[in-house]
């Protein structure tokens, strides 16, 4: 199903990383949400007020807000497309995590007030209307905006797209509430147990709940994510592609919101090859990176004496060395420097996230290791973060 209204309603829906295809796919997922969620919120709100029932009344409300997100989804992604221009010269992209914060503070707002007038009607309860066309009603409304999360979810996850996937999210909640609201019309029907009020404050849990959830997705990639694996793959695939290059590091890519990658690394290279020439392979690299995975980079060029006898044999020191230290993920830019007096051992250490080692340990273990070799041997370390 999905497929066919990508295929129908996208033109070029293959070409999903492209920009205005992207937005394509947001003003899909955005019209379906305001037409599903316009409909409901104007039938369970009026329904609700006809048989007393608050619980209805704040499902109807979030339908409301979860309108008026696809609205400003729909608003963010069409700014998001803007070009670079002299005051934001990495684009607008970033502008759909904005919109998230803005949808968040949204159903925050509902969710407190409907928390609220949920409360109050557990302390001077009202009795209220049963009614078998309601709960038709409810079940209908279940199955379609279950419908419409289950498509909103996977078209976002298709284009890698946080506002969207949020959307998809807030409507998969509002299905929970709905089927909370259904349950408390049956007990109350078939038991006799007044639970409108009560149910209303659960919904306006899930609503609460869902909008700290849609916060904390949101300033995760503001404040700064790690790239997909996929996306480093596809990188270390394309430049190792080519033969010039010995091996890859200190590679960062930084967001500026979707579609919008930069990316820099470090290529080893052989340090007799011709400086032009390796020159050319490097500019290549950059076009491919470019031209298939849409992400600008920029390449600093590290020449290796791969014959030096030195390096290679210090090369299987480090190695072994660093194996079984936790968290020590690798290490590269290993120079063999000779003086009249000693030869500088030099090489970065790569370290992960929360290293339970000190800096210290590990550059003293290195350096009893390189020790062995020969006492003329110092070792020099320069320490990295892992980014990727």
């Amino acid at each position: 199903m999905k497929q066919w209204m990508w295929r129908t309603f996208v033109k070029d829906y293959e070409n999903f990383k492209d920009p205005e295809v992207r937005g394509r796919y947001t003003k899909l997922t955005g019209t379906l949400g305001i037409i599903v969620n316009s409909v409901l919120c104007v039938i369970k709100i009026v329904l609700g007020l006809a048989i007393n029932s608050i619980a209805v009344v704040a499902d109807g409300a979030h339908d409301m807000a979860d309108s008026l997100a696809a609205c400003i989804t729909m608003v963010g992604a069409r700014i998001a497309r803007k070009p670079a221009d002299k005051d934001h010269p990495y684009g607008h992209a970033r502008v759909e995590y904005l919109c998230s914060l803005v949808v968040s503070a949204i159903v925050l707002v509902v969710g407190y007030e409907l928390m609220r007038n949920s409360i109050d009607k557990c302390i001077h309860p009202v009795e209220t209307d049963f009614s078998w066309l309601m709960v038709g009603f409810m079940l209908f409304a279940i199955l379609l905006k279950g419908s419409s999360a289950l498509f909103t979810i996977a078209t976002g996850k298709h284009i890698n797209s946080l506002p969207v996937i949020a959307a998809g999210t807030d409507n998969r909640n509002d299905v929970i509430s709905s089927i909370i609201i259904v349950l408390g019309m049956l007990i109350h029907h078939f038991a006799g147990i007044e639970l409108d009020g009560y149910m209303g404050c659960l919904v306006s849990l899930f609503i609460l709940y869902s909008g700290v959830e849609l916060i904390k997705e949101t300033i995760s990639p503001l404040l700064g994510e790690p790239p997909e694996k996929e996306l480093v793959e596809s990188m270390y695939e394309i430049i190792l592609s080519h033969p010039e290059v010995i091996g890859v590091h200190d590679m960062v890519v930084y967001n500026y919101g979707p579609g919008k990658e930069f990316a820099s690394f470090h290529a080893e290279v052989d340090s007799r090859g011709d400086i032009m020439e390796l020159h050319d392979v490097i500019d290549n690299i950059e076009k491919e990176l470019h031209d298939q995975l849409k992400i600008t980079v920029t390449c600093h060029m590290d020449p290796v004496e791969v014959d030096n006898p030195i390096r290679l044999q210090m090369q299987d020191v480090i190695a072994r060395t660093i194996r079984d230290m936790e968290d020590v993920e690798s290490y590269h830019d290993l120079r063999v420097v000779p003086g009249p007096t000693h030869v500088n051992i030099i090489f970065d250490v790569v370290l992960s996230p929360g290293c339970k080692l000190s800096k210290d340990e590990i550059h003293q273990a290195l350096a009893d290791a390189i020790k062995k070799e020969g006492d003329r041997f110092e070792t020099v370390i320069n320490f990295d973060n892992a980014y990727i």
